[in-house]
């Protein structure tokens, strides 16, 4: 076995861009989305080459990358399928600016002659799984090693992980926070096409089983590589050809609950341009590194260090009745994002509005509940380049939460004004229960009874209760019911409920009323 280093050498290699100036942005297109809530700002590393530097990850507080630029202390050999020198394994040093320098071979026992890929760590750093071509081919082997915790700087038990057959490749693994699933990219059959994301379950004796394609929220078919998993197991970024992108490569974030992935959103033009985003790494929650292919060679790579910045959004939800558009006040909203944790449950406010801080990158599941009307669950879907978002929600009048009492219907009343015939608007939502009530029950008929307060004189009364007896049912005609099942008839002020001398407010109001009779044969 053959010592591994560990960067501890500060040599430059000849020819290095030393460029560690932190206010170098390399690309930054805000400029081009000015409402975007998602900025990323790029900078130089100081490693990049006239040749490719791919980020992969950390090892022991140094930062790794594949290169097929020659560096000290390593043989550099020429891969006849690719048509390129093949890339070897090199550890830098990391400052706290997150520049990059310093790029040594990793490991001679770990390099071979042939081409190497990306590479991931266990959580203790002692159980490295990574990739390399075999001889000629361009297909990437998967192969698990051990460190030799007694002897540091030895790697032992190399094994070959099998996957699928030497025809096809595995590529860009990556192992989640909890050493417990590997996610990796493969061209192997039975995926949407082209290279597909793929997650492994991994034993306690760290064999691989239970091959899963993570599904069309990830893949498509086109090409999806460099899985990585954020430390807290809730979101996967990944770089694909097939989503909607910018062209190329763009990097893209989905969420992982409860096995399943959902809420694909493109990091947005920021970070992705016409050019390819590969290996996205976060190093700490707002600080990574982005690898970018150069103008003129596409498969000759840079390493950019970035930043990002993400502001708030603000969400209005606005309830409102689903015939009559009218907006619903006192509606029981419960807001969750979308692994299930609780945002906010208020109600909604005089205008049927419910307003939060929301976050651009979330997806918000939305319950509005109100009595007499069916419940409705809302998905809202992301978007980092609007800073306000307004969603409507359109609740149905729920008609068999109307119960017949006595051949009478428990409903809310029908209000008019006074000495007027038009049906207020408050008493319209309730009225389409009655339509919804009649739909369900086709056997069922209706008569309508109309009423008036005791002011005015007796005649007039009569008059006007019959109009709004008329205006009742001409409403719940236009509104969908047979008209061969209602009928209607005016009392005036003959059935007071109310028999006061002076009334109050309330008390004519209450007397102002329709009542529903029921004849079911």
């Amino acid at each position: 076995m053959k010592k591994l280093f560990f960067c501890v050498l500060s040599i430059p290699f000849i020819g290095l861009s030393q460029n560690n100036n932190t206010n170098n942005s390399t690309k930054n297109q805000d400029e081009l989305n000015p409402n975007s809530l998602l900025h990323f700002t790029l900078s130089e590393t100081g490693i990049n080459s006239e040749l490719s530097e791919i980020g992969t990850t950390f090892f022991k507080d140094k930062f790794l990358i594949i290169s097929n630029k020659k560096r000290r202390h390593t043989k550099t050999t020429f891969n006849k399928s690719l048509n390129a020198y093949n890339n070897n394994i090199y550890c830098t040093d990391v400052d706290k600016e997150l520049d990059l320098s310093y790029p040594l071979q990793f490991s001679k026992v770990l390099d071979s002659e042939n081409n190497e890929g990306a590479m991931t760590f266990s959580k203790d750093e002692n159980t490295i799984y990574y990739t390399q071509t075999d001889g000629e081919s361009s297909n990437f082997k998967l192969y698990k090693a051990s460190l030799d915790v007694d002897i540091q700087g030895y790697w032992k038990d190399i094994t070959e992980l099998k996957i699928t057959t030497d025809d096809y490749s595995v590529e860009t693994p990556f192992l989640n926070h909890s050493d417990n699933k590997l996610y990796f990219s493969s061209n192997m059959p039975g995926g949407y096409g082209g290279y597909d994301i793929y997650s492994a379950d991994i034993t306690e004796n760290g064999t691989i089983t239970n091959i899963k394609n993570l599904g069309n929220n990830v893949n498509t078919s086109s090409n999806e590589k460099y899985p990585f998993i954020s430390s807290d197991n809730k979101y996967i970024y990944f770089s694909s050809e097939g989503h909607n992108g910018y062209s190329g490569y763009d990097v893209f974030r989905s969420s992982i609950t409860n096995n399943n992935y959902t809420n694909t959103v493109n990091l947005g033009p920021s970070l992705n341009t016409k050019k390819d985003e590969i290996s996205f790494i976060l190093a700490e929650p707002n600080k990574g590194y982005i690898s970018i292919n150069k103008i003129d060679n596409r498969e000759d790579f840079d390493v950019y260090r970035f930043t990002t910045e993400q502001k708030e959004q603000e969400l209005t939800i606005s309830v409102v009745e689903n015939n009559l558009n009218t907006k619903l006040p006192n509606v029981d909203v419960l807001i969750t994002d979308e692994f299930g944790n609780k945002i906010t449950e208020t109600k909604t406010n005089e205008n049927g509005e419910v307003t939060i801080k929301s976050s651009p990158l979330t997806q918000y599941k939305i319950v509005s509940n109100k009595d007499g009307y069916n419940t409705e669950t809302t998905t809202i879907t992301p978007s980092i380049s609007n800073p306000k978002i307004n969603e409507v929600i359109a609740l149905k009048v729920k008609g068999s939460e109307i119960k017949p009492i006595d051949n009478n219907l428990s409903i809310d009343k029908i209000f008019f004004d006074f000495d007027r015939a038009t049906i207020k608007k408050e008493s319209q939502v309730t009225l389409l229960k009655v339509v919804s009530l009649l739909n369900e029950n086709p056997d069922m008929k209706i008569s309508i009874n109309a009423h008036t307060d005791s002011k005015g004189p007796e005649k007039y009364n009569q008059t006007l209760s019959e109009k709004r007896a008329k205006s009742t049912y001409d409403f719940l005609i236009n509104k969908g019911a047979d008209k061969s099942r209602l009928t209607f008839k005016g009392f005036g002020e003959s059935q007071l409920l109310n028999k006061c001398n002076v009334c109050t407010k309330v008390q004519d109001q209450e007397n102002r009323r329709v009542e529903f009779k029921i004849n079911i044969n």
